[in-house]
């Protein structure tokens, strides 16, 4: 044909328009920016992260950045997954009035050492004129972040110093506005700071979060629990109120540490009086906020001042809503958990340290060991960890799932009288791609 080429035949046209098709496809899938790619795996779960790395080099180069500015926080995760667990986080005191946090990474030779978080990690060690140093005391953890109480070394022993929430993967942290101080008078093993944290952001990079400082008042003839709530998102501290709790005319005073947990958008104390022991609960975000108090059955190990009984609230599953309490008394550790729908406790299997009974025997032949007295330390709420230790022994990571000891450190420092808490923060993974 005049003015042409060659005329295509009808199966050559199919498979060029098919060709022009398949163009077009890639030439849009292609032009999909990075930041958003990055961003939707920042709010997905570990799997879909790496599916969404193993799209092309860029979005893989992206993810595994591990700069502050780029490194993604992961998020909906409620599964945490025990072997990202690289440590947990002591409070130790360096000497008199000064106290540090120290990270106890197991992944650092040797198996078990100890290093302090540094200002990267938004700890300074100095005030920023120089010429103080700061003193950082833990409070709480959750989803990673932690609420640490800060002050001055030049501050007058009698202050309190301030509430700062800290992010150690971004180094970012926000100073809380001066906390309100409750009337009542206060339980000395009462903890009363409950953190909760969010998906949003503040505009700094730091997560939103709650926190609710409590004070459940035993010594009044009708007790009651004083509560108080900041919120990143208003900035403030919000209405002081006090409830009601019932069941408690009889209980004055706390034996035993009651540290918080959250399950099922509420708060849980367990308490250990010298007449009951019973599970607090508050809700959390609830427009009418109200205390529920569950005792526990007169069968419940009563606390044992010559074995030293230790308790720990706990859920039965991780991320769980069934509450559990685990007891540990001379050499073994019994679970205790709340069924549903009844809300009866049940006694569950003890734990036998069967895997690690030979070793221990060992242990006591050459260094000379006493009783092995399991101490509870901490409930990891995420992966479902228990942290114990026996005084030279060293620590254990115990699989509450599985009921199942899955670490050990034998060289794990003694420490009396600190405060330790486990550390569950995804964005400190930088994941390893290789090509196959």
């Amino acid at each position: 044909m005049a003015g042409g080429g060659d005329v295509p035949r009808p199966r050559a046209q199919a498979a060029a328009r098919r060709g022009g098709r398949n163009k077009e496809r890639n030439k849009t899938a292609s032009s999909l920016p990075l930041d958003v790619v990055a961003a939707i795996a920042a709010r997905s779960d570990p799997a879909t992260l790496v599916r969404c790395a193993a799209t092309c080099r860029g979005a893989r180069r992206r993810v595994a950045d591990d700069g502050p500015g780029f490194r993604l926080r992961l998020r909906h995760a409620d599964r945490f997954v025990p072997s990202l667990l690289r440590g947990h986080l002591v409070e130790v005191c360096e000497h008199i009035g000064v106290y540090k946090v120290r990270m106890l990474d197991i992944t650092a030779p040797p198996m078990m050492s100890s290093r302090p978080l540094t200002a990267a990690e938004g700890f300074p060690p100095l005030t920023p004129d120089g010429k103080a140093a700061w003193d950082h005391m833990l409070v709480a953890s959750r989803d990673g972040l932690l609420l640490v109480r800060t002050t001055d070394s030049r501050d007058l022993p009698w202050h309190r110093g301030e509430l700062r929430v800290c992010d150690p993967a971004t180094g970012r942290s926000r100073t809380l506005p001066a906390e309100p101080t409750f009337p009542g008078a206060a339980q000395p093993f009462w903890e009363p700071y409950v953190l909760t944290v969010g998906d949003g952001d503040d505009g700094g990079g730091i997560r939103h979060f709650q926190v609710l400082k409590t004070n459940l008042v035993m010594s009044d003839p009708n007790p009651y629990l004083e509560t108080q709530a900041f919120s990143s998102e208003d900035g403030s501290w919000g209405r002081y109120t006090t409830i009601r709790t019932p069941y408690l005319h009889c209980c004055r005073c706390l034996l035993r540490r009651a540290r918080p947990l959250v399950a099922g958008g509420a708060a849980h104390w367990l308490c250990v009086t010298e007449s009951r022991i019973f599970v607090l609960k508050i809700q959390m975000r609830a427009a009418q906020a109200a205390v529920r108090v569950t005792m526990l059955p007169k069968s419940f190990p009563r606390p044992d001042a010559v074995i030293g009984t230790h308790y720990l609230l706990a859920t039965s599953v991780a991320a769980g809503e069934e509450l559990a309490v685990l007891v540990a008394d001379s050499e073994k550790i019994s679970c205790w958990v709340q069924t549903k729908p009844t809300g009866k406790w049940e006694l569950r299997p003890q734990v036998v340290m069967h895997e690690y009974h030979e070793v221990m025997l060992w242990l006591r032949s050459r260094r000379s060991l006493g009783s092995f007295r399991a101490q509870l330390h901490w409930f990891a709420e995420r992966s479902g960890l228990v942290l114990f230790s026996s005084d030279g022994y060293g620590d254990f990571w115990l699989d509450h799932r599985s009921m199942e000891i899955v670490r050990w450190f034998p060289d794990a420092p003694v420490l009396h009288g600190v405060t330790r808490l486990p550390y569950e923060d995804l964005s400190s993974w930088v994941p390893t791609f290789t090509s196959s």
